[in-house]
């Protein structure tokens, strides 16, 4: 007979960040197989803007660590002893050490997932001395593991899930659409580690040629971003587009996807840019490199090198529709094979299912 199972996803925030993305086809997915899934973020941030709550799930916000930090450890403690969880999968650092330590407590299996591949300074003492508590680690990426396992920062062998990534039925070219000039797509947030200062330089390198680079991504604030393309001279060829929910229909229309981060896990949006079957020019980081290298669906160039950045993008635009065609080819069939949602979450579901037992 099957058993119903009680699973807490716990997460920093619900940022909309790549890990947030994965965490919420995990607990829509276990909903759907009517198991009992509740989130909880450990900050009051929900960029979804509650349409968490309105899809059915159930999660639970935190409120500041500076000004309820006692009131926090109380409802956490009596949250987890009301919803008795069989598995709690803790998403990034600051969560697996909170649940790690909420263990010590309750008798659940702990599933730590690692989505990138270096530890921030700031957890590594604490992530270290904690490291015995896990049951299973899971890794998005075979770099990320290969990295902590060769760092001694955990003491079991992992596992490897990757992203779940849903495949579009049609591919949408530029032909489709008619555009007169080469369009390149960029997709993420105005964060420290995507260094989009690097691909404004190389835009810039690039600017007596007829394309444009449409960014999906939040600004979170930042006004340095639209100075530097003035100084630059580069506004006819930059679209800052801000957050995007349907980032999809950006991917369809353009010809190609570029990225020029220095820090990834397995990043969704290469993964997405992939399943659309668009060619990449992406930095050569870990992750990154492993996706473009396996799939030979690319190019990869060193990270903060706009020349090599501006050389890389240039041969993809002066490629024949066949050969970009090729690479993106190369990229698809790269995620059906290894990346498809229903691959990823019939293993995640495998994996529970064993813990739980």
């Amino acid at each position: 007979m099957k058993v119903n199972k009680r699973v807490i996803l716990m997460t920093p925030s619900m940022s909309k960040g790549g890990a947030e993305t994965q965490l919420l086809k995990i607990a829509s997915f276990l909903k759907s197989k009517h198991h009992k899934a509740l989130i909880i973020s450990l900050k009051p941030i929900d960029e979804f803007n509650g349409a968490i709550r309105k899809s059915g799930l159930e999660i639970l916000f935190l409120r500041s660590w500076f000004r309820y930090p006692f009131s926090n450890i109380s409802v956490l403690y009596r949250t987890i002893k009301r919803f008795r969880p069989d598995v709690v999968i803790a998403f990034m650092f600051i969560a697996i050490i909170f649940a790690r330590l909420l263990k010590l407590s309750f008798k659940f299996k702990l599933i730590s997932t690692i989505r990138i591949s270096v530890i921030p300074k700031k957890w590594y003492l604490a992530f270290k001395l904690t490291q015995r508590l896990d049951d299973v680690i899971v890794y998005n990426s075979f770099a990320s593991m290969l990295n902590f396992e060769k760092q001694k920062l955990v003491c079991k062998g992992g596992v490897v899930i990757h992203n779940g990534i849903t495949i579009p039925k049609y591919n949408q070219n530029a032909d489709d659409v008619g555009n007169q000039y080469f369009k390149w797509v960029c997709i993420g947030h105005f964060r420290w580690n995507k260094d989009y200062l690097t691909l404004f330089k190389a835009i810039a390198l690039l600017k007596h040629r007829n394309f444009t680079v449409d960014i999906i991504g939040d600004l979170n604030g930042e006004l340095w971003p639209h100075k530097t393309i003035e100084e630059l001279e580069i506004q006819k060829h930059v679209n800052i587009l801000g957050f995007k929910q349907e980032a999809h229909r950006y991917l369809g229309e353009s010809d190609a996807f570029v990225l020029s981060s220095f820090s990834e896990g397995m990043p969704n949006a290469i993964l997405e840019a992939m399943a659309h079957a668009k060619p990449t020019v992406v930095t050569d980081i870990d992750g990154n490199h492993e996706l473009v290298e396996k799939a030979q669906c690319g190019l990869l160039c060193e990270k903060q090198n706009e020349q090599d950045m501006a050389n890389n993008m240039l041969k993809i635009m002066d490629m024949s529709a066949a050969d970009r065609l090729a690479l993106g080819s190369n990229g698809q069939l790269h995620i059906k094979t290894r990346f498809s949602e229903e691959q990823v979450m019939g293993e995640w579901m495998q994996l529970i299912d064993r813990l739980a037992g």
